[in-house]
């Protein structure tokens, strides 16, 4: 069964108008085009996850064995609205030289946008983010989570043990309906409201009624994030531009990478250009000739991607190695 993604849900139960918008802006969030996506009627749902391998052994026959199942836990999965709607005023509309047709459409298509973007930071910080507490969880609390039977963090590796301001993070990820993917709520249909010509306004300084007409629509949708596999995401963490030793380098990305059991292999690795430049420059030392050597694109075979979603401010305080932000 062929993977399917952000793009692919949204084409079934949404206007031509709005699927051609999508598509416009889609193409701007790296995350939409690489997580795998799947349409859910319910908002709310329970899957379920591995917590824990079984045993097996070889025995004579005759003899008994100790049986130790796989764990198996329910996750809860829900959706989060996630409100796009827009308003302009009539009368800025009404000044374009394109029409008004167009100025509504670039501003459905602008808030489009910043939706796509706003679920890309969802997927990374969850609600570590002011101001994010209504959506759903992400891989920065996700990977928290993954610990081992003395509570150490089996899935992050730390770039420095020291105070970080200027922080940002690596992902290194896998998507399928086995490790990570998105669930569009609704059977990924958007809420599409009518645009519609409305007064806004209030009282003024004076208690006058004060205000104008706009043209408005109502855009939204529900959107979570899936998690089945403790192995779905290892993170890199406290990388600084301004901590001597705290930027990227092959090193601390082979540590991450060591972090997933053999056999299995990440689908791709995420980060913000200033990593990418790091790594970049900490491989130049290894340039026979000294010559700048270009931007990694792969590492190990798995492709890099970089993104905006990933935050360069990012702040920790000092804790040891490969410990809690």
């Amino acid at each position: 069964m062929a993977t399917m993604t952000t793009a692919d849900v949204l084409q079934v139960n949404n206007s031509e108008e709005l699927i051609g918008l999508i598509n416009e802006v889609i193409e701007e969030v790296p995350e939409m085009q690489f997580f795998a996506a799947s349409p859910v009627k319910k908002n709310s749902y329970y899957t379920l996850t591995c917590t824990g391998n079984p045993t097996v052994a070889f025995r004579e026959p005759g003899t008994e064995r100790v049986f130790e199942t796989a764990t198996l836990a329910n996750r809860l999965v829900e959706c989060k609205y996630l409100d796009a709607s827009w308003a302009l005023e009539r009368s800025v509309a009404q000044k374009c030289d394109w029409g008004e047709d167009f100025a509504k459409g670039l501003q459905a298509k602008t808030h489009l946008a910043a939706a796509f973007k706003a679920i890309a930071t969802q997927i990374w910080y969850g609600r570590e983010l002011p101001g994010s507490d209504a959506g759903f969880d992400g891989f920065a609390t996700i990977i928290d989570g993954v610990v081992d039977k003395n509570g150490a963090r089996e899935t992050v590796v730390s770039a420095t043990d020291a105070d970080v301001a200027d922080g940002s993070s690596v992902f290194f990820v896998r998507t399928g309906i086995d490790s990570a993917q998105l669930a569009w709520g609704s059977s990924g249909s958007f809420v599409e409201g009518e645009i519609i010509r409305a007064p806004f306004g209030g009282k003024n300084e004076s208690g006058d009624l004060a205000g104008a007409y706009y043209w408005t629509q109502e855009l939204a949708a529900w959107v979570g994030l899936q998690v089945t596999s403790r192995w779905a995401a290892a993170r890199i963490e406290k990388l600084s531009a301004t901590t001597p030793g705290a930027g990227l380098t092959d090193e601390l990305m082979y540590r991450a990478l060591e972090r997933f059991p053999a056999g299995v292999r990440p689908d791709a690795i995420f980060m913000s250009r200033r990593s990418l430049s790091q790594l970049r420059q900490s491989r130049t030392a290894y340039n026979p000739i000294g010559a700048p050597v270009p931007y990694p694109t792969e590492f190990e075979g798995i492709k890099i991607l970089t993104t905006d979603a990933i935050s360069n401010a990012e702040t920790y305080s000092a804790t040891g190695a490969d410990s809690g932000t």
